[in-house]
């Protein structure tokens, strides 16, 4: 199924959509955070492995649903001005 474009959705589907990738991006933004702690420890105690790569390899999913939900925002603002 496409997703539908921000300009197709209702303000309820925007709002809904909002919530869920608020929730999203905190729950990822937690998770990278806890990765790149456990990267530093393991870095520290056992030197380099896979999981000094992990919080890297994450960032740009969060970077990209940022973006995403500051879109969503614009754009649910954007018909509130009208």
């Amino acid at each position: 199924m496409a997703q539908k474009q921000l300009s197709e959705m209702t303000e309820e589907e925007l709002k809904k959509n909002i919530k869920l990738m608020t929730g999203a991006v905190a729950v990822l933004a937690a998770s990278i955070l806890i990765m790149f702690i456990s990267a530093v420890f393991t870095y520290t105690k056992k030197g380099f492995s896979a999981t000094v790569i992990l919080p890297f390899a994450f960032m740009p999913i969060a970077i990209l649903n940022l973006v995403n939900l500051r879109k969503m925002k614009a754009e649910l603002a954007s018909r509130n001005k009208l």
